[in-house]
């Protein structure tokens, strides 16, 4: 009789044990998700406030080049420049939508 209630306390803590290691396996995992949520959360904030300065940067040239006579080559050249820099910033907007989506 001794030696069963011996076999069974052990199956016992032996399961006990077991379910303790899933536990810590499982909040361990709940961790690393929460740290990554929050990961992609700051990284996204960082993107927007990118996209937001670039876009800023952009109207402040706009109303600089504005200033400067029709037809200068200064002109021209800061038309050229914010026309690159507008297809930089959909290109950034597109990546950005798209890491989203996929995320």
């Amino acid at each position: 009789m001794f030696p069963l209630i011996l076999l069974l306390l052990g199956v016992l803590l032996a399961g006990l044990g077991a379910a303790a290691r899933r536990r810590r396996r499982r909040l361990a995992r709940m961790a690393r998700m929460a740290r990554m949520a929050e990961r992609e959360r700051a990284m996204a904030a960082v993107q927007d406030t990118l996209l937001q300065a670039m876009q800023g940067l952009i109207l402040r040239f706009q109303s600089v080049g504005h200033r400067l006579p029709d037809g200068s080559a200064e002109r021209a050249a800061i038309d050229a420049i914010l026309d690159q820099a507008d297809e930089a910033l959909a290109e950034a907007r597109n990546r950005m939508a798209a890491l989203r989506d996929t995320g």
